[in-house]
């Protein structure tokens, strides 16, 4: 039993081969989302499941009132797990599929009493609220994030593949168990090397894998997000600035002869434009290179 789940469990982590596809990556990550949206109903639909099984059962299976016992093959309803998972919580489940099985013609055979005609307006009422509404309501959740997923499909590829990338970059080049014998290697070196730093004031290992520089203090973290966030900003916009004076001066160029005067003087305020963002861009260069430097002093404060 152990070992099928296992190969189960290997089939659906090959699933992760397949997300760096453009085509197949984004709807893995919906299906990975809906799943968390899953979760929520489940428990919902398993409050609402167990409620209508223990209801419905202690009124069938009432020994006295209904001749339910052990001697005349009924159902057995003894206080343990297998019996409450076998006749509460097993044929419950299937009603949501629409797989009844004797559950009405128990209730047909017996439609004179009470408990049978209570149970069938109990069983309506389930049914309603599960089959119709939770279940609706799950498949427009499904949609909402489907179309969520969809709108933004190649950002989240980019990231699945960024990822995937950086998971297989970090892990052992061996495969499993030999890998464990990396990753003891790799964990050795690493406290060798943190003694030496630390009690020994030895340098750090230079050798090491390093996908991404991770700081100690999350503010400082906050304060590179910002920084480049505003370079970025700022870059772009005074390329967008050089882009556009580039492109009037390229159409007052091409005026007839009777606006060349004009045409003259436009062209060079444009350039004159240019210029100043020329020399603007070069501003936030210098300014640029010396946040660095600040930043590689801070560097050195953190990780040296």
């Amino acid at each position: 039993v152990v070992m099928a789940i296992d190969v189960e469990i290997w089939w659906l982590r090959c699933l992760s081969f397949i997300i760096v596809i453009p085509s197949m990556g984004p709807h893995l990550v919906a299906i990975t989302k809906m799943l968390k949206d899953l979760s929520f109903f489940l428990i919902i639909i398993a409050v609402v499941m167990i409620g209508y099984g223990v209801a419905s059962r202690s009124m069938v299976y009432y020994p006295q009132g209904n001749n339910v016992t052990l001697t005349t093959g009924s159902p057995d309803t003894s206080f343990s797990g297998r019996a409450i998972f076998r006749n509460v919580l097993y044929p419950v489940y299937y009603l949501m599929y629409g797989d009844f099985g004797d559950e009405r013609t128990d209730l047909d055979n017996n439609s004179g009493t009470a408990w049978a005609t209570a149970d069938q307006v109990l069983l309506a009422i389930h049914m309603i609220f599960v089959n119709i509404l939770l279940v609706n309501l799950l498949i427009a959740m499904f949609n909402k994030r489907f179309d969520e997923v969809n709108e933004d499909a190649r950002t989240v590829w980019h990231s699945q593949q960024y990822l995937f990338t950086r998971e297989y970059f970090t892990r052992s080049p061996f495969m499993p168990p030999i890998s464990l014998i990396y990753n003891i290697y790799y964990l050795s070196r690493m406290l060798v090397f943190f003694i030496r730093r630390e009690f020994f004031h030895g340098s750090a290992d230079r050798s090491a894998k390093t996908f991404k520089i991770i700081a100690i203090n999350k503010d400082l973290l906050e304060e590179w997000r910002e920084f480049e966030g505003a370079s970025t900003y700022t870059y772009a916009l005074n390329e967008v600035k050089i882009l556009k004076a580039a492109s009037q001066k390229f159409k007052k160029g091409s005026d007839s002869s009777s606006t060349q005067k004009e045409t003259k003087a436009g062209n060079s305020e444009d350039l004159n434009e240019a210029a100043d963002n020329v020399r603007d861009v070069q501003d936030n260069l210098s300014k640029l290179n010396s946040t660095i430097e600040g930043m590689k002093l801070g560097f050195k404060n953190y990780f040296m």
